[in-house]
């Protein structure tokens, strides 16, 4: 737990730094949006950190995202005008089916393409996270199509009261439904052990007897259907859908995984550290936005300065980088204590103690 918990004093440094420059960061408004902001990524994010601790990666997220959005939309927004550009006025739950059976087929297609004809999965999810663009594009036809003010919108919008000022956004609530089968089913479970073992040695577990090519894609599928939970609740917390909805999704992702402690080898993380990057990468988002620096000039006049907003993806590529290299010296060190373990000479062993002599 060394790692998530470094990850959790440095997001709390991060928040305290925000705080001071810009009281409100701690207002009403900013933490539901940013509590929203968190779950949300962090309901992929806990899919793609099963994929990866299994050694895989999973590029494909974000476009399924975007078509399981796009796939409700299409399905159960109000029917508009001409009927260009809108949905089709069916059931929600109808689209919300729908839509997550695409997905789960769309993650099992990919998993056996991965593990039956041992494709790089790599080039595998890349092809499919153009190809899935592609089908979200031409269902939408380039425009966009609007729930307009159906109560699914509530789902992102709307939390359960606990008190007249304090509320539990709806997507804080499902992530963290999430978070606890998820916990249950990686830390708990024999099928948590078996996708630990596969990232850890994957021919050692091949040969103890383990469905190494099962559990590979499943954890594909599981990907895809976190991916299809997140994309419910985008499409009700944006309102629209078009095809650009969920582009580039898929590196904060495993940003988030990579912070919270998951190797891109396999074989490491925690559910809770998955959480904890999810949480640090909006939070940096929202303080890129908020902090601010005030002082008074020579002339006793306030001046404010602000970070860019345009340094965005700067920053969140340079945590990336830095996330890898951690990782990378992590294991090298620990590589390096194992080997000078081996090499050390063996401390000897301690004289016999011979009984006494009797007589």
């Amino acid at each position: 737990m060394r790692k998530e918990l470094g990850m959790a004093c440095a997001l709390l440094v991060m928040c305290g730094v925000i705080a001071i420059s810009n009281h409100d960061f701690f207002g009403e408004a900013n933490l539901l949006n940013t509590s929203r902001q968190v779950a949300m990524l962090g309901i992929f994010a806990i899919g793609v950190g099963f994929v990866i601790i299994t050694g895989g990666i999973d590029l494909s997220i974000g476009s399924m995202i975007g078509l399981t959005g796009v796939i409700i939309a299409k399905i159960s927004a109000p029917l508009v005008g001409n009927g260009e550009s809108s949905g089709a006025g069916h059931s929600i739950w109808l689209g919300i089916g729908v839509a997550m059976g695409v997905a789960l087929t769309i993650g099992l297609i990919q998993g056996l393409l991965i593990t039956r004809l041992s494709l790089q999965p790599f080039i595998v999810t890349l092809g499919g996270m153009l190809t899935i663009k592609g089908i979200s594009q031409t269902i939408t036809g380039g425009g966009n199509i609007s729930f307009l003010d159906l109560p699914f919108r509530d789902l992102g919008d709307k939390g359960l009261h606990i008190t007249q000022h304090f509320q539990i956004p709806y997507p804080v609530m499902i992530f963290a439904a999430v978070a606890v089968v998820a916990t249950y089913v990686l830390h708990f479970s024999v099928f948590g052990r078996h996708v630990f073992a596969i990232g850890g040695n994957r021919d050692a577990t091949l040969y103890s007897g383990v469905p190494v090519k099962r559990v590979e894609a499943l954890t594909y599928v599981i990907s895809a259907g976190l991916a299809g939970i997140a994309g419910i609740v985008y499409a009700a917390y944006i309102g629209q859908m078009t095809h650009s909805v969920g582009e580039s999704y898929e590196l904060y992702a495993i940003t988030s995984a990579v912070l919270g402690g998951c190797s891109l080898r396999g074989g490491e993380g925690t559910v809770l550290g998955i959480f904890i990057g999810a949480a640090i990468i909006r939070v940096m988002e929202n303080g890129i936005n908020m902090f601010k620096f005030v002082w008074t000039d020579q002339h006793n006049q306030l001046q404010t300065w602000r970070l860019d907003e345009n340094w965005k993806n700067i920053i969140v590529g340079m945590v990336i980088l830095v996330a890898v290299i951690l990782d990378q010296v992590s294991h090298m060190l620990r590589n390096r204590t194992r080997t000078l373990r081996a090499s050390s000479p063996a401390a000897p062993a301690a004289p016999a103690v011979q009984p006494p002599a009797t007589s």
